[in-house]
């Protein structure tokens, strides 16, 4: 049962990682751990002029222009900023050469980084029940957590970075600038014959790029593109946005915002993801007892089949936002401060210094 579990769990969360952030896997690879998921949360702190020079990203006016074009034709940056709550649900289609997986979706967002995902697996079953996981983050306690099979075990290091990444209540670009982004100009370009402004937004260090393509009719975002160096290959993926509808509020302040209600995502020029939108509402009251930790068993197997001693999981803490240079949520930029240092007093500077681990072997001289 464990094995069964283990590797159900593991398949399901493959799965609904299929909209994933094309720069989850570079940060992953630095370090492992709860120290390492904490710090792609941090903000940055430009407090000096020097440090602006290394981190800040100049945005030229055109630019921003462009940005600004796209936030009033959703409904404007103070509509957006007036979204509490969205509810959305969506089929899920994952295309390849063996064929396609598909999941219906229910995805829950509320102000104070607060995200919760029900997921159904079309075509799995278990004990003739179809394949289901719940998959839950809380910004206030900063604890994540994946129900399944009745146990529930905590969000962690990539997968957690996969389920919180590019969920916002409102609009990436509602913040971008504040959040330590910047934007400037590449010019002009196509998108299904629809003439577009493109411009390209990176993060606090400049290294990380993803290009946008704006409808110059409509000022809608109809495109993002970048190159994802994840795997094995680097390969160029396409986002489009398509079918945008008008979505009125559920409260009764009569507001509205443009939202498109088909996805895309292309690799190498290939259909590979496909998002389809069955129901959009806004400003429902979501209560905040849906984001509070599932209730059932603690999950103790281990994924190659082996039993773990029980112990009570230990949530992952992580800040109030997805990570590093993508379109998606609050603060990703990591800060050179803040960095933790381990127990132990230095004698001399009377700081802290870490000690010694008396199982490590000596370095090589």
């Amino acid at each position: 049962m464990f094995r069964l579990t283990g590797n159900l769990i593991c398949g399901a969360l493959l799965v609904s990682s299929i909209l994933v952030a094309p720069f989850v896997s570079a940060q992953e690879d630095a370090k492992k751990g709860q120290k390492q998921v904490e710090d792609l949360f941090k903000k940055v702190d430009l407090k000096s002029e020097e440090e602006t020079k290394v981190f800040g990203q100049k945005s030229d006016k055109e630019a921003i222009e462009v940005v600004n074009r796209y936030l009033q034709a959703l409904g404007s940056r103070d509509v957006l900023l007036k979204i509490n709550d969205r509810l959305a649900k969506f089929r899920n289609i994952k295309y390849s050469a063996t064929g396609q997986t598909e999941a219906v979706i229910a995805l829950y967002l509320k102000r104070g980084n607060k995200y919760r995902e029900e997921w159904e697996i079309k075509g799995f079953k278990i004990k003739d029940a179809p394949l289901a996981f719940t998959q839950v983050y809380n910004g206030e306690l900063q604890e994540g957590w994946v129900k399944m099979l009745g146990t529930v075990s905590p969000l962690e290091g990539r997968t957690l970075s996969v389920f919180v990444w590019d969920k916002q209540v409102d609009d990436f670009f509602v913040s971008w600038e504040e959040d330590g982004y910047g934007v400037k100009t590449i010019g002009q370009g196509l998108v299904e014959d629809d003439s577009c402004d493109i411009i390209e937004v990176s993060d606090f260090t400049g290294r990380q790029k993803i290009r946008y393509f704006f409808s110059k009719k409509s000022a809608l975002l109809l495109k993002k593109e970048w190159f994802d160096a994840s795997g094995k290959q680097t390969v160029k993926k396409e986002q489009f946005y398509k079918s945008y509808k008008s979505i009125g509020f559920s409260d009764q302040s009569k507001q509205k915002v443009q939202f498109p209600t088909q996805l895309e995502i292309h690799v190498d020029g290939d259909l590979d993801t496909e998002r389809k939108y069955t129901d959009i509402r806004y400003n429902t009251s979501l209560k905040d007892a849906i984001f509070a930790k599932p209730e059932g068993k603690p999950f103790t197997g281990g994924i190659d089949g082996t039993k773990k001693k029980p112990q009570a999981p230990a949530a992952a803490k992580v800040g109030p936002a997805p990570p590093v240079g993508v379109h998606g949520g609050r603060g990703r930029s990591r800060s050179r401060r803040g960095v933790s240092r381990p127990p132990g007093k230095d004698p001399k500077a009377g700081t802290t210094k870490a000690q010694p681990d008396p199982k490590a072997k000596p370095a090589p001289k």
